[in-house]
């Protein structure tokens, strides 16, 4: 039997509920999906994370499982859009935009996404610099130094309270002014933006 009919037999198999197949399955990709997703999560913990998620996924809705399809192109789709997901959530934007290479090169396409991103970004810019001053410098600090609320205070010699109310108000500014931008990218800009 050739090993992609070998393979469609596990597939098979594993859908009826055969763990063995499924264990097969699981210790032939998942060393790869690893090494997917720690070059680009650049965190053993957080790869680990996605092969397990993926393969519980995977298990628990085995029946929707389309065998006729690559497994190994379904796990790495799968993958793709879990990084992605969890970037909207918690990467800084060069991490972002090195996914977005990624994706393009994998003949993915998420052009239309960065060309959005690059716009929203170029709006945020043009938002933070009609701030107020002091606003703005309290949010730069923030953003783009990353600094603490007590760093900034203690940086500008002013109380944590204020820092706090200018942040909480530059944050909403932003959302007023961004608010005709798709939510996730406004989530990602007003959480993670460093420009």
């Amino acid at each position: 039997m050739t090993q992609l009919g070998e393979e469609y037999l596990l597939i098979r198999q594993f859908k009826n509920g055969d763990h063995h197949s499924f264990k097969v399955l699981y210790q032939k990709y998942a060393p790869k999906l690893y090494g997917f997703s720690r070059k680009y999560l650049n965190s053993d913990e957080d790869a680990e994370e996605i092969v397990q998620e993926i393969f519980l996924r995977i298990w628990e809705k085995r029946e929707n499982v389309d065998e006729s399809q690559s497994f190994s192109s379904y796990i790495f789709q799968a993958a793709k859009h879990r990084i992605f997901n969890g970037f909207r959530k918690k990467v800084n934007e060069q991490a972002y935009l090195d996914f977005v290479v990624y994706a393009n090169d994998a003949s993915s396409n998420f052009t239309d996404m960065e060309v959005e991103y690059q716009e929203i970004k170029s709006k945020a810019e043009a938002v933070i610099s009609a701030m107020p001053p002091k606003r703005q410098e309290i949010f730069r600090l923030s953003r783009e130094q990353g600094l603490k609320n007590k760093e900034i205070a203690e940086k500008l010699q002013i109380s944590i309270k204020t820092v706090e109310n200018q942040m909480s108000q530059a944050l909403k500014f932003l959302r007023e002014e961004l608010m005709d931008y798709q939510t996730f990218m406004l989530v990602f800009l007003l959480t993670h933006i460093q420009l």
